[in-house]
């Protein structure tokens, strides 16, 4: 069966399918993310706390290489807690995701001030992006697209539902926690608003913020990217399934000019 990894005793192989946009041979973001969120949900599981934040810092590009996962507890309350889990490439590390958990309660506040949003248009109901805009990577190719608004081969926001069509780990579902980080790497990507002939951008961290846990395999990205000063930009955007909004995701930008050929 195709995986993103396949595990290797308390280590996990990259396969080719883990390869990302900027080189077939380095592993795209969403598989970095992922990988690390994977220990946090199983964490999150045993305290019976809730996933509340997760910060990824993207430190290195890494290779399709055997990868290993160290955990710290960083705080152990009552209320909350804050875990660290870092990707190791040998001695190296590759990234490191910091999550909160928080306690959970009986009963929620009802909200008087929000509005109630109309319904997003189903996955069922969107269209699959052209070809060679799939082809972005070699892990892209694993992941279902439905655009419901905009294009990911035109400059501006979007909405795409998501859902990777893989195991990230070789016999193991995708949990709906998963989906959604695997998912929210791409919000810069479908957020673009430069022509990528003439700029590169990067995000060398993300962040999520969830108000409730995930629920469904297909993930719902609405993005929009602001650009500041200095090649300085910043991505935002909503994460929603079948049932509505569940979190919302910040990604730090940078542009660089490309050169002229």
């Amino acid at each position: 069966m195709t995986a993103i990894f396949l595990p290797e005793g308390h280590q996990f192989r990259a396969t080719e399918h883990a390869g990302g946009p900027w080189s077939p041979d380095m592993l795209q973001g969403s598989a970095t993310t992922a990988l690390m969120v994977r220990e946090v949900e199983r964490l999150a599981v045993t305290s019976g706390f809730a996933v509340r934040r997760l910060t990824f810092d993207l430190w290195r590009p890494a290779g399709l290489r055997v990868f290993s996962l160290l955990t710290d507890m960083l705080r152990d309350g009552r209320k909350a807690k804050t875990i660290q889990v870092r990707l190791m490439d040998g001695e190296i590390e590759i990234g490191r995701c910091t999550a909160l958990l928080t306690a959970q309660g009986g009963a929620s506040p009802a909200d008087p001030f929000s509005k109630i949003a109309a319904g997003d248009a189903a996955p069922e109901t969107g269209t699959p992006p052209p070809a060679f805009a799939q082809k972005w990577s070699r892990y892209f190719q694993n992941v279902s697209v439905r655009l419901i608004e905009g294009a990911l081969e035109k400059p501006g926001p979007a909405a795409a539902w998501m859902r990777l069509d893989v195991p990230m780990v070789e016999g193991e579902a995708n949990t709906p926690l998963l989906q959604a980080v695997q998912a929210a790497d791409f919000s810069s990507g479908v957020a673009q608003i430069v022509d990528m002939r003439e700029w590169t951008f990067i995000n060398p961290e993300i962040s999520l913020y969830l108000f409730r846990a995930p629920e469904d395999e297909w993930i719902l990205i609405r993005s929009h990217t602001r650009v500041g000063a200095h090649g300085a930009g910043l991505t935002t955007a909503t994460l929603s399934d079948r049932q509505g909004p569940f979190a919302q995701v910040m990604q730090a930008m940078t542009f660089e000019k490309r050169e002229a050929a």
